[in-house]
């Protein structure tokens, strides 16, 4: 058997855990599921998908900008490229698949599999980061929450071993001696703000997509309320490194933050709705993005 069957084992039980949370809480909720009629508004149905297809080109723009900080330069159509191909593998079983298809590409683009992985780990911290800051804005009674100190510590202390304990390791391995060579302290606070961004656009896309399937009755929740439950589901799924893409354990997050005020019906209508909406909306754009015919080029690379 595989080294590996102890995840298989965890990421099986995870995922078996939240099946049944979603089947407890959708199965007394479906015959007044069944029964909701769904609004289709096409306005802000429209702009909640501009927002979130403007969201995954802002975040491929920070990631090819951050690759300038380890001395690796691409054109930011052949990072979308790589981006887009490697977010497929999020949905396979294997939390490795998706560095492994993220290296692959990378090194195909002439890119140092290093270098984007590094970015993409750094990049998924930061995320942590300023999600669970932006979670305790708007809802500060989460700074005595357990789950939310453990998540802050734990994302601290990944982000301060990425960046402090990288120089130990270029000693040893001269592969990595690029590895953040380009970057300098004060443009991280700026980076960390570029990537909040997502987290707002994200949610505000979100209750357009509630008001758009549920009508007016969704409206009662506000911007900040909608930010919130996005982030903190979004950021569960994360959390649950053992569940492809955050399958199951995102919707069962989103469904107990979205009951107290959409009621269970709409919740469980909601929270599916959303994972169909941002997987067909990827999917849509990196097929676009890899149809797209492009001349050759090779990757500039920064001094040696």
């Amino acid at each position: 058997m595989s080294r590996a069957w102890w995840f298989r084992v965890l990421q099986a039980v995870v995922l078996a855990g939240a099946a049944v949370y979603l089947y407890r809480v959708a199965a007394p909720q479906w015959p007044a599921i069944r029964e909701r009629g769904l609004a289709w508004r096409f306005l802000p149905l429209s702009i909640s998908a501009v927002l979130i297809v403007a969201n995954l080109a802002w975040m491929i723009a920070i990631w090819n900008m951050s690759l300038r900080w380890c001395a690796a330069r691409v054109r930011y159509l052949d990072a979308a490229r790589i981006w887009f191909t490697a977010n497929l593998a999020r949905f396979l079983p294997g939390a490795v698949l998706q560095f492994a298809s993220l290296a692959l590409m990378a090194s195909r683009y002439g890119v140092a599999p290093t270098a984007a992985t590094a970015t993409v780990l750094l990049q998924q911290i930061v995320l942590l980061l300023t999600g669970l800051v932006l979670i305790a804005g708007f809802t500060p009674i989460v700074l005595h929450q357990g789950w939310w100190q453990g998540a802050f510590i734990a994302a601290v202390i990944l982000g301060a071993a990425l960046l402090l304990l990288l120089p130990r390791l270029t000693k040893r391995l001269p592969s990595l001696a690029r590895l953040w060579s380009q970057v300098r302290p004060h443009q991280l606070p700026g980076y960390a703000v570029l990537l909040a961004v997502q987290w707002l656009l994200y949610g505000m896309a979100f209750r357009l997509l509630a008001i758009g399937l549920l009508g007016d009755s969704a409206a009662t929740g506000s911007w900040g309320f909608y930010i919130t439950a996005f982030t903190e589901s979004y950021l569960a799924g994360v959390i649950a490194v053992f569940a492809p893409a955050g399958l199951l354990v995102r919707e069962a997050a989103m469904i107990s933050v979205l009951t107290p005020v959409l009621g269970g019906a709409d919740a469980v209508i909601l929270a599916l709705a959303a994972r169909l909406w941002h997987t067909a909306l990827e999917l849509l754009s990196g097929l676009a993005v890899i149809a797209i015919p492009t001349a050759p080029a090779s990757t500039l690379s920064g001094p040696p």
